[in-house]
């Protein structure tokens, strides 16, 4: 879909029904793939349809704790969503128990990983998120539902850089905040909003944001609903 360039990338499609008519129908698909750099990959990702909650995260932390990291935060959010956590209060479950991890001697201590998840309930989506993994939404057009909690962003906002400034940025990959790491507490963000019919969502890592272009996430999700709407 993305010519596998991408390190992660979870996609879902809600809503294919009429509002108010017959159940509307919810569909997700996932693609993971290491790209052409590191031969390993530290992403991890949810799909718990009994809840409706997807979720994507991007494991930080050399060699192989990157990928422990985000394996916690998932399974650790698991656990949380199906236990009856808002998403918010999942994700700091999530992120004490990366820490915990560390401490435990599983994996090493200031591992991390970002992450980035979504729940439905009664028409309505909420999307939560910590570090750079984003969530984006295909309306007739491509919206960025999450803004990044990196150094990069903070440049951006204070007006230090431009975006054409980002691409050879010496901090370029570099994160404000993250599940675990260094951080004894954590910012959730969380916005929420009314699903339409048709609506796709797209949860993804910097390994597909940072690779493949706005325009270029925007023409494959605009064909991919093209492909569900001829079926």
């Amino acid at each position: 879909m993305f010519k596998k360039i991408a390190k992660m990338a979870s996609l879902l499609s809600p809503f294919k029904g009429e509002s108010g008519g017959s159940a509307n129908v919810i569909s997700a698909e996932a693609l993971i793939h290491a790209g052409l750099v590191r031969e390993n990959n530290e992403d991890s990702y949810l799909i718990l349809p009994e809840y409706q909650c997807w979720a994507v995260a991007d494991g930080m932390g050399g060699c192989e704790c990157g990928e422990i990291a985000s394996a916690i935060a998932i399974c650790s959010l698991k656990t949380a969503i199906a236990s009856g956590q808002d998403l918010i209060a999942a994700i700091q479950y999530s992120h004490h128990a990366v820490e915990q991890a560390a401490r435990d001697g599983l994996g090493t201590a200031g591992m991390g990983s970002t992450l980035v998840a979504i729940q439905l309930n009664n028409g309505v989506y909420r999307i939560a998120w910590v570090g750079d993994s984003r969530a984006y939404l295909y309306r007739s057009e491509l919206k960025c539902l999450t803004k990044d909690h990196s150094y990069i962003q903070l440049m951006l906002d204070q007006g230090l850089i431009s975006d054409n400034d980002i691409e050879n940025h010496p901090y370029k990959n570099v994160v404000t905040q993250a599940l675990g790491g260094t951080d004894k507490s954590i910012t959730v963000d969380m916005i929420e909003g009314k699903l339409q019919r048709d609506d796709i969502f797209l949860l993804c890592s910097d390994g597909l944001s940072g690779k493949v272009s706005f325009q270029g996430i925007e023409q494959a999700l605009s064909d991919h609903n093209n492909t569900l709407n001829d079926r």
